[in-house]
């Protein structure tokens, strides 16, 4: 497989965590911002 060092598969593997975990807490806050659009817009038309 190859001679990589441990703390680098360690650091490759917490930072796809962080991007994995900022990406869907991004993701669910664009969520409940056209949720919360698109109910205002119901109520206006």
């Amino acid at each position: 497989m190859g001679n990589t060092h441990p703390l680098e598969s360690l650091a490759a593997f917490a930072i796809c965590f962080v991007v994995g975990a900022l990406t869907t807490a991004g993701l669910g806050a664009y969520i409940n911002k056209i949720k919360r659009d698109s109910g205002t817009t119901r109520r206006n038309t």
